[in-house]
Order: structure tokens, then C-alpha cells, then sequence
């Protein structure tokens, strides 16, 4: 991949060396970021964390750009979908790191809590794997926690991966592992997949919200 000294700007691959500042300024911001209630939408909550970021970003290390639901073209110019999170580095369209965004853990009005794993999975992590969304050798996702318990989100999900294994590339264990970028910090995961244009990476940020209640 690219690093962040290339002078080529018009690289196909998100600088892989500004992923750890990448990641760093998504969990440090969400410590500061002013937490949801628990009956916020993902769309809505996405959006503020956005404007978030970019107030927290700094010049000299978070070298990216970063845009809220940008359109997808394909090269015959038909919309694939929209991003919920892109950051982009350089000038080529198919440059970028994406970020889609689920929630997790959720109660409804009526007191009803549901795990939405299934959902962040087939509606997520499938995106990446059917290509839809590509950018490169490595995409993520973020799991709003709503209820607060992080380890429970991880569970549900690892569930869910596991049902789907076959159908998500899963080459051995099919589950969340310990990030390869920030191995020490709980709030990050991955897993590898097997797509048509080769290997894939989804990096996993799980991000509790506190004081659900």
C-alpha cells in the first residue's frame, strides 16, 4: 500500500500507515462525544459523530479527509449505495478507507432489547464482501453499543459470523480477533476475508455508550 510520504496522490489504496491515527481519533473522539439516548437512530447518531471527527482532527497526523454518506458509482455511473463514514487521502475515486455504521444492544420503546447482530453482519460486514464497498485491502465497521455492554455486543456478534461463515469468507475460526493495529485495545477487532479480488480486512470498532439509561 501507499504510505503518507507518497507524493502519488492519485494511489487506488488508502495509506495503510494512517490506519492506527485513523482509529485513534474515532475511539478518542467518541470519549468526547456528547453519548445518544437510547432510542437514537444510527443515521442521526452518525451524522453528529462526523462533525465530531472533524473538529478533532489534526493537520499533521490525521492526513485524510473525512465525508458523510458520499454516493458509490460504479464504472458505468450506477449508484451502488451510499458510505456512511469515508475517509479519503488522495484524488482517486476508488482511494478510501469507509466506516459503516450499526447499532448494536438496542431496547425499543416498548422495552424490547435485540442484539442487531445479525443485522450489522448481513447488512454490514456483507457490503464488504460482495464488494459493494471497496477502497482497497481493508474497510471497517462501527458497532454503537447502545445498551453499554461491549463484551455482550462482541458475543452476538461472533454468533452471528459464525452462522454465516461460509457465506462471509471466513478462512479458520470464524471470529472477531484481536486487532493487528491496535492489539492491546478492547474496543477493536478483525476479520479476514477471501473475495473475488482477493484477501479483505474489516476492522471492527465497538463503541459503548455510556450511561445508556
Amino acid at each position: 500500500m501507499a504510505s503518507s510520504g507518497s507524493v502519488d496522490l492519485w494511489t487506488d489504496t488508502f495509506p495503510e500507515d494512517l490506519l492506527p491515527q485513523l482509529l485513534d481519533l474515532v475511539i478518542k473522539s467518541w470519549a468526547t462525544f456528547p453519548q445518544p439516548s437510547p432510542y437514537d437512530l444510527e443515521v442521526p447518531i452518525t451524522k453528529n459523530f462526523v462533525v465530531h471527527l472533524r473538529r478533532n482532527q489534526n493537520r499533521s497526523t490525521h492526513l485524510f479527509r473525512i465525508d458523510w454518506e458520499p454516493t458509490v458509482l460504479d464504472k458505468k455511473g450506477v449508484q451502488k449505495g451510499r458510505i456512511d463514514i469515508r475517509f479519503t487521502h488522495g484524488y482517486s475515486p476508488s482511494e478510501y478507507f469507509s466506516l459503516e455504521c450499526k447499532l448494536l444492544n438496542r431496547t425499543d420503546r416498548q422495552g424490547k432489547w435485540v442484539s442487531l447482530a445479525g443485522e450489522y453482519v448481513d447488512e454490514g460486514v456483507m457490503r464488504y464482501v460482495d464488494e459493494k464497498y471497496s477502497g482497497g485491502e481493508d474497510g471497517g465497521m462501527i458497532g454503537y453499543v447502545m445498551d453499554g455492554d461491549r463484551d455482550k455486543a462482541v458475543k452476538c456478534v461472533n454468533e452471528a459470523i459464525e452462522k454465516r461463515k461460509e457465506k462471509l469468507g471466513i478462512e479458520g475460526e470464524a471470529e472477531l480477533k484481536r486487532s493487528s493495529i491496535r492489539p492491546k485495545c478492547q474496543q477493536t477487532k478483525e476479520t479476514r476475508h477471501l473475495i473475488k479480488k482477493g484477501r479483505f480486512t474489516i476492522h471492527h470498532i465497538f463503541l459503548p455508550v455510556t450511561n445508556p439509561n
